[in-house]
Order: C-alpha cells, then structure tokens, then sequence
C-alpha cells in the first residue's frame, strides 16, 4: 500500500475543501484509512477578543468571553467535521475524525505521528488579510519542513489534476519519488512524467544521462516516454511546466536543492512557498513501513 493511513486537515475554507477531495481520491484508489482533524488554535480565540475585534463583534470582554469564543469554535469545527463525514458517506468511505485544541502545527505533526501522509490546502494570495492567515502565516510550509511524513499540498482543484510529475535529479531522495509516483499514477489511472532541470542548455546532455539512469528504477511499462529534459531556474521551470500540464507535482524532500541552504531544500521550500501546483513532498516511511510497501508493490508487477 503506498499510503495507508492518510490525515486530512480541515478548516472550513475553499482550500481545505480542495484537500478533502484529494483525500477522497487517494483512499478510494489506494484502499487507505481516512481521518479528518480539525484544530482550534487559541490564538485565534485571542485575537477574537482583542479590544478591536471584540468592539466589530459588538461585545465587550468579560471572565466568560474567552470560552464562549471557545464554544462557538468548537461548534463550527464540529459542523466543518460532520460536513467531511457525510461527503465522505457519499463517496462510500467511512472516516474517522477529530477535533483538537491546541496550536494548528503542533496538534497536527503530534497527530500525524500515527499517519503515513498528511493532506492540506495552501492559502492562496487572496487570503493573505484574512485573520486565520494573519494568526498563522503558512502552515502549509512550517508543516512540510517540520514532518517526518510525506505531504500533500493541495494548491489547485483536484478536477484539473491530469498527470503525476515527478521532479528527478538523480539524488536518492528523487529515486524513492519516482518509485512512489509510478506507483501512484498507475493507482490512479494518471500519467506518469519525469523532469529533469538544468541550469544551461549546455547541460542537456548530463540531464538525458541521469534520465536514462532513471529509466532502470521504472517497474512498469509506459507507452510514451515518461523522462523530460528543461532549461531553466528549478523551481520556476518545475512550477509551471507543473501548471501547463495540469500535473501533482512529486518532489523528494532533499531533491534538487542544496541541503545547506535550507532545511528543506531551496527548490522544494520555493515551490511550496508559491502554491502553483498541487506539490506532495514525499518522505519515504520507515524500514518497518518500507518493506510492508515494497512487499504490496511486487506483488501488484
């Protein structure tokens, strides 16, 4: 199984929306356990009752306005979760869900600790003022540099996803990407591509020799060429060759970037910083895990 336990973050926007439908798609293909988490941060209570927003509000704070702030929260996460059950219901999918208190980051990589992959959405620019974003900035970011667990940023509606791409540059972490987006493209009936990007046009010919390199890891049979060589800045060349194509974009966590230079990776923290493309960055999973998968992947030649 490539992800059998998939986590879902839920906040009620357009963009986790947008997540729940990833979600959905990869538990019906992949056959995986599906929960749904939606957190109440306190900093959001807080900033509610700032004397600013209290007097727009039109109440003024008191002992009790801080848990009553609390249990309206509570009620809409409860309504986001109950909402997240019934689509799933439609679908045929039983899910779990919970609804947790705590700081947003936090809550969720304690949860995910029991998960393979986590799914979110990106805020996008339009966003920016709005006061769940000016609390807490980009979670989708802190969350993928903090995870010991792949994850899938949803940036764009699944409906326009096409193709399955995956960035390779010969690293062993874009290797274990290209394993787990072959096998997720055949999952998911997608086509599979690979790119290559090089700094120089000078460079092509190194790029077509990591590509034939690339060619051995291939388990399955692919009717057109699947390895693709660009000229360009990484992360722009990777963003909107992932756009045109209507692509999920598969990059490895320390593939194509300098590891000194970030704790990411350069190329992997641009492109999810810019939300472009849907972006799963995948971490590969324990030893334990690995062999469960590679047993479940031989079996499926």
């Amino acid at each position: 199984m490539l992800f059998d336990k998939i986590l879902v973050a839920l906040d009620g926007s357009t963009n986790s929306r947008n997540a729940a439908e990833y979600a959905f798609w990869l538990a019906t293909n992949l056959d995986s356990q599906l929960t749904g988490q939606h957190v109440i941060d306190p900093r959001l209570v807080d900033l509610f009752i700032s004397p600013e927003f209290a007097e727009e509000l039109g109440f003024a704070c008191s002992v009790d306005t801080s848990e009553k702030v609390f249990s309206a929260l509570r009620r809409v996460g409860r309504v986001i979760l109950d909402l997240y059950v019934r689509e799933a219901s439609e679908r045929g999918l039983k899910v779990e869900t919970h609804l947790d208190e705590g700081y947003i980051v936090e809550c969720i990589l304690s949860r995910l600790k029991n998960y393979d992959l986590l799914v979110m959405g990106h805020k996008g620019r339009e966003d920016s003022s709005m006061p769940l974003n000016i609390v807490l900035g980009s979670v989708a970011e802190r969350l993928a540099v903090n995870s010991k667990k792949s994850v899938l940023i949803a940036s764009r509606p699944l409906k326009e996803i096409e193709q399955i791409l995956v960035a390779y540059d010969g690293s062993e972490p874009s290797r274990g990407a290209l394993l787990m987006a072959e096998s997720l493209a055949k999952n998911t009936n997608c086509k599979l591509k690979a790119i290559t990007v090089v700094p120089s046009n000078q460079e092509i010919n190194l790029a077509k020799v990591v590509a034939q390199d690339g060619e051995k890891y291939l388990r399955e049979y692919w009717g057109e060429n699947v390895f693709m060589q660009l000229e360009g800045e990484a992360s722009d060349t990777l963003l909107t060759y992932a756009t045109s194509s209507n692509s999920l974009l598969v990059i490895g966590a320390y593939g194509y970037n300098d590891k000194e230079g970030n704790v990411l990776g350069s190329t992997t923290t641009q492109v999810i910083r810019r939300s472009a493309a849907s972006t799963l960055v995948f971490r590969p999973l324990n030893k334990k895990q690995g062999k469960k998968t590679e047993k479940t992947l031989s079996k499926s030649r």
